[in-house]
């Protein structure tokens, strides 16, 4: 859909954007009634429930330490603002009289019954076919009186002040959050809860009388309730579509309730023997999970759900024709409408009713099978005309995967749509290095074509995996200003400060180093220990959400924990990661490049004329500017295929890689290395970084993910796709793919609208989407942006409240990002084919 400009009146739109098309009139109603936002008479916001007792906790603050912006709101007393407001909008639960008498996890379940069951509303939303609408709860912690003492003293004392310091100091941010996983939905589909009920009950047997006294048991009865929680919600919905059905005059509309009363009877204790009911199944397992976490949306992804849906699709539309494929896009659109509805909880907050980007439930379409074919299907292609006809909408969010044997009708699909749009509604994901990378952290090669992706682009395992892909986010150019100052810190909140705070080891003071050689082994040392004390920093976080935030429900429904009697939180899923995320990887890449160029091999500079000018942020004196201007146009840079900028940043990212697999957490999670970013190189951790080797000011955006330097890749589009793949690892001497990072990296790119317009530029975008599948990274994203319409839209936000961008492994309203970021995207660089 080509960004012309149109004759403007008031609120219209100078620039034409994407919009909804063919939509059937029951879709239509559900995405209209969903845009009406505080119009509605209906929402999903968030609804605080308590135990009622004095010292309750509704809110965790951990599950938010990763939105640095945050932390003001958190205070420095125990609740802080959030916490206390939460807590005093709980609405008091009434609770059985051995409630106290129950372990942590015990007191967790029967509390999230009662909240699920007997408390919260059970409504069918307008033409909806998907019973379940609310879910935006936020459950009481559960704590008696002496753990509540016990977690606020490790909070305030210890955890805090660990992350804050961290943060505040420069080194990124992090977390022990929720969400981003991809649980057993196709167990539950295909077996139901009554399958997974059996399991626990039968683990529950085996155990000893002292096992079953102990932890172990604890979790175990914790799980056992669990299951039977969703059989219990489905009834309750199965009443409300019974009275419905008696109310209604509509016949149509009358079977429509009957037959979802019929599907409640079913599904989901027992497999679905419907496409319908699996989409129903789907969801009330989807939603409880967001209701349990109380931390809605973000991550908690569907992983192939084409795959795992396709034979019910199969039997009900293509073979026996008892579905059409009209009333099956109903279903999906239903689903759509309802994973949107996670937004609500911020519908009263800032601009577009808190329509933002903070969700992720992915959904992961087409991609290889075992021996590299093709899986794209029917269900396949019916769910991107979802995509297509509802967007521009967020979620669910969709993951189309490439790989070299995808057909000619998958690429043409995605060409179209991406032409359509202005931020693709999709992100790619490419399958040959993708595998490789789960290969490398341990994954047989027979399963590793299996991987989907949660949150962002984030390669997971399905229905096993717990990867903690957004956990930890350090600031990697950071171990830069720990090299030239000698393991020391010259920079607070961005600012220099007169005495350097110790925290590196000494490397030795780099005025004295003679070599490159010498350099580059200190700043190795700074890059370690800066992953080290990421690694010290976040186990705090994490041994205290092991000990105090279980998750029973999830547990159930995430393979591994059911056998071992663990919690999902305390090591018990069967694949168990926490992901290291890189944030400013081009941003140090250019830097050391910068270094390696004028003061070792040009000797035009040396290191402490470059400090001088860094303190000075590159202002004050002449030679500053010049210098400044010096280092951001004349040396070597990241993203133009030169084989000197490639092998430093694969050397980094090799180095990165290999150090974060050293580490562990106290609950047995694997460490993994990432490079995404989410708005962390545009937010608090671009404010709190110093000027850099690169020319970049203090307090300027750090590169994003893994793309270069805003303005540096000056090469075009292939040249960027070269480097990204090499700084990925590249390829060996045999051909095989190399993937340093098994959770992927963000590579954001921008075209021009001319890709619109002739069928000649589609082919040649066609052609580069193949030779991204040989010599690219693991996942891309496409924006089709006009800059002078994003400026239109900046000064006339009410006119494109729907102007989608792509940011950094997501997608949002143009409109509510703030002015800063939006300035990046208008210049980033714009690339024909």
């Amino acid at each position: 859909m080509a960004s012309e400009p149109q004759e403007t009146t008031s609120n219209i739109a100078k620039y034409k954007i994407a919009e909804p098309h063919d939509l059937s009139p029951r879709s239509q109603w559900l995405r209209d009634y969903y845009f009406k936002g505080l119009e509605r008479e209906w929402n999903n916001e968030y609804d605080p429930y308590s135990t009622g007792t004095e010292w309750d906790r509704v809110w965790a603050e951990l599950d938010f330490y990763i939105v640095p912006e945050a932390m003001g709101f958190m205070g420095k007393t125990v609740r802080g603002p959030f916490g206390s407001s939460i807590d005093l909008m709980g609405k008091p639960i009434n609770l059985p009289e051995n409630f106290w008498k129950k372990s942590l996890p015990e007191r967790r379940m029967i509390f999230f019954e009662e909240v699920m069951v007997n408390y919260i509303p059970k409504e069918i939303v307008g033409p909806s076919l998907l019973a379940g609408s609310r879910f935006n709860a936020q459950l009481s912690k559960c704590f008696n009186e002496k753990e509540e003492k016990a977690f606020d003293k490790k909070l305030v004392k210890d955890i805090r002040p660990s992350v804050w310091k961290f943060h505040e100091s420069g080194f990124g941010n992090l977390g022990a959050t929720g969400g981003h996983l991809i649980a057993d939905y196709k167990t539950i589909i295909e077996k139901g809860f009554k399958y997974v009920h059996k399991l626990a009950q039968e683990k529950y047997d085996s155990l000893s009388d002292r096992e079953k006294r102990g932890p172990i048991g604890e979790e175990v009865r914790a799980m056992i309730h669990a299951t039977l929680i969703p059989k219990k919600l489905a009834e309750k919905y199965q009443e409300e579509c019974l009275r419905l059905a008696g109310e209604i005059e509509d016949p149509e509309r009358k079977a429509e309730f009957e037959q979802m009363a019929k599907n409640l009877e079913v599904v989901p204790w027992e497999p679905a023997q419907t496409f319908w009911q699996a989409m129903q199944s789907l969801w009330m397992t989807h939603m409880l999970i967001m209701a349990e976490e109380s931390y809605p949306g973000p991550g908690v992804s569907f992983g192939r759900l084409d795959q795992y849906l396709y034979p019910y699709y199969k039997k009900d539309v293509v073979e026996d024709g008892t579905v059409t494929k009209e009333f099956a896009k109903d279903i999906l659109g239903s689903f759509w409408f309802h994973c949107n509805t996670a937004y609500d909880g911020q519908m009263r907050v800032g601009g577009n009713q808190g329509i933002t980007a903070g969700f992720g439930q992915l959904m992961t379409l087409s991609g290889c099978g075992p021996n590299g074919e093709d899986l794209s299907n029917k269900l396949t292609y019916t769910m991107l005309e979802v995509i297509d006809e509802w967007s521009p909408i967020l979620e669910p969010k969709p993951n189309v995967r490439l790989h070299r044997n995808t057909p000619d009708k998958m690429l043409d699909t995605v060409v179209d749509m991406v032409t359509r749009s202005q931020g693709a509604p999709f992100l790619l994901n490419f399958d040959e290095r993708s595998i490789e990378g789960m290969v490398l952290e341990g994954i047989p090669r027979e399963d590793a074509w299996d991987y989907a992706c949660v949150g962002c682009l984030e390669n997971t395992m399905q229905g096993n995996d717990r990867s903690g892909t957004v956990n930890c986010n350090p600031n990697i150019s950071k171990s830069l200003e720990l090299t030239l100052w000698n393991g020391g810190s010259k920079f607070f909140k961005g600012k220099p400060t007169k005495k350097i705070a110790k925290f590196g080891p000494k490397t030795g003071n780099p005025e004295d180093f003679t070599t490159w050689e010498e350099f580059w082994a200190a700043w190795e040392q700074q890059i370690k220990y800066l992953v080290q004390y990421t690694v010290e920093t976040y186990n705090k976080c994490e041994n205290m959400r092991a000990e105090y935030l279980p998750t029973p429900y999830l547990s159930t429904i995430v393979r591994g924990c059911i056998d071992k009697g663990l919690d999902i939180r305390n090591g018990g899923p069967e694949i168990r990661f926490i992901t290291i995320e890189g944030v400013g990887f081009a941003t140090l890449v250019d830097s050391l490049l910068a270094i390696k160029h004028f003061v070792y091999d040009e000797k035009k500079y040396t290191i402490a004329e470059l400090k001088e000018a860094l303190v000075n942020n590159f202002q004050g004196k002449k030679e500053y500017e010049i210098m400044q201007t010096m280092l951001k146009n004349r040396g070597p840079k990241y993203g133009n295929d030169l084989d000197e900028a490639d092998e430093i940043a694969r050397r980094v990212m090799e180095t990165w890689s290999q150090e974060t697999f050293k580490y562990k957490t106290d609950t047995d999670f694997q460490f993994r290395g990432g490079m995404l970013s989410w708005n962390y190189w545009a937010g608090e951790d671009a404010a709190y970084t110093g000027a850099t080797p690169n020319g970049r000011l203090a307090g300027t955006f750090l590169s994003n993910a893994i793309c270069p330097t805003n303005g540096a890749d000056v090469n075009g589009p292939t040249s960027v796709t070269n480097s990204v793949g090499m700084a990925l690892g590249g390829k060996a001497e045999d051909g095989r793919y190399i993937n340093y990072l098994p959770n992927g990296a963000s590579h954001t790119i921008t075209f021009t609208p001319s890709l619109l317009r002739e069928d000649e530029a589609k082919d040649k975008f066609k052609a580069y989407l193949r030779g991204y599948i040989e010599n690219g990274g693991t996942a891309l994203q496409i924006n089709i942006l006009d800059a002078n319409m994003l400026v239109d839209a900046q000064k006339h936000p009410e006119n494109y409240p729907h102007l989608l961008v792509r940011i950094t492994g997501y997608n949002t309203y143009f409109v509510s990002i703030g002015k800063e970021l939006q300035d990046e995207i208008i210049k980033r660089e714009m690339h024909n084919m």
